[in-house]
């Protein structure tokens, strides 16, 4: 079994100081696993100097050339989409900002062509980005994540060399293209649930040890977590506080400034499943679902904004909850 990550990166951001993250767990725990960084040409021309630690940490660097027009987003997603095209042979392919927690040998135990883990380790119906999924994946004329009943989430992915696994790959990669060329979404995973519901993969998924996503319901999985998903791209808005200690940018940065990862970080990867900042916990079912309501974005920018205007809406409902628990009272 291989194990494979893609990665395009530049100086400007932060997913080589994430894949060398993965990468530096991966070879802790497997010595002897064969790990592949495939990467497009003008990002592997920067693996020197301070970029150079990746490759001693990688069994090998597989570099593919692109147009020089060609964005990160198309290199990354040409990338994820072709892999069989450039690794021969069985693999697991993993997200970079990810941390491995233990050997990943069981994978040899499983043979499904193709396998992965429910996005937000729940059915679509219970999935806080229902409507989302939904939505989009109508624009694209995509009906997988609906008829299935499920997201599966492409952070890590088991694949088993075979006519079946090898056709899925084709498919994913069509539909992203159609994706990304017609529509003019750049996401993968809407294509890759597409391919999994036309390659008719419904029964093949992995256990959520696989892929511990711990800020959408993972934490019922990290005791066995083998690979943490911490989500990266959560981190970019700019309100955004870290839950997970080695999603902090901050953490990052002092790699990509020291071109290794410093000793303290190093411990904090060996013991990935203790890794949260203090963080505030919701647990009443009024709140969850609305969570991720434009109502409730909207307060927190008036909020940060318009803090007398929230001041008086604030003071609005309070004075009529108020009322109403008042005349409730007196019923």
């Amino acid at each position: 079994m291989k194990y494979v990550y893609v990665l395009t990166s530049t100086e400007k951001d932060l997913y080589y100081e994430q894949c060398l993250m993965s990468v530096f767990s991966l070879r802790h725990y497997m010595s002897e696993a064969e790990i592949i960084i495939l990467t497009d040409d003008r990002t592997a021309a920067t693996f020197s100097g301070n970029w150079s630690k990746i490759k001693e940490y990688a069994s090998s660097v597989v570099a593919v050339d692109f147009p020089s027009e060609a964005g990160n987003v198309e290199r990354s997603r040409v990338l994820k989409t072709t892999i069989p095209e450039h690794v021969k042979g069985d693999f697991l392919f993993i997200d970079c900002d990810t941390i491995i927690c233990e050997s990943l040998s069981d994978i040899e135990k499983l043979d499904y062509p193709v396998a992965a883990v429910l996005d937000g380790h729940v059915p679509l119906s219970e999935h806080k980005h229902r409507d989302y999924f939904l939505k989009r994946e109508k624009k694209m004329g995509y009906t997988g994540t609906k008829n299935q009943g499920f997201h599966i989430n492409s952070g890590v992915i088991l694949y088993r060399d075979g006519e079946k696994s090898r056709e899925f790959f084709k498919k994913w990669h069509e539909l992203w293209e159609y994706s990304f060329r017609v529509k003019h979404d750049h996401h993968d995973q809407g294509a890759f649930n597409e391919a999994f519901y036309q390659c008719g993969f419904g029964d093949t998924q992995l256990s959520g040890e696989w892929n511990c996503q711990i800020s959408q319901g993972g934490l019922a999985f990290l005791e066995h977590a083998k690979i943490i998903h911490y989500f990266s791209s959560e981190a970019a808005g700019k309100n955004y506080i870290a839950y997970y200690k080695l999603a902090d940018k901050s953490v990052q940065q002092r790699i990509k400034e020291a071109g290794d990862i410093p000793e303290d970080i190093q411990q904090m990867i060996l013991n990935p499943k203790f890794q949260f900042t203090k963080v505030h916990l919701l647990n009443d079912r009024r709140i969850i679902p609305i969570l991720q309501s434009p109502l409730i974005f909207t307060l927190a920018e008036l909020k940060l904004h318009w803090p007398a205007v929230f001041t008086i809406l604030e003071s609005i409902v309070g004075a009529c909850r108020s009322l109403a628990k008042k005349l409730k009272g007196k019923k």
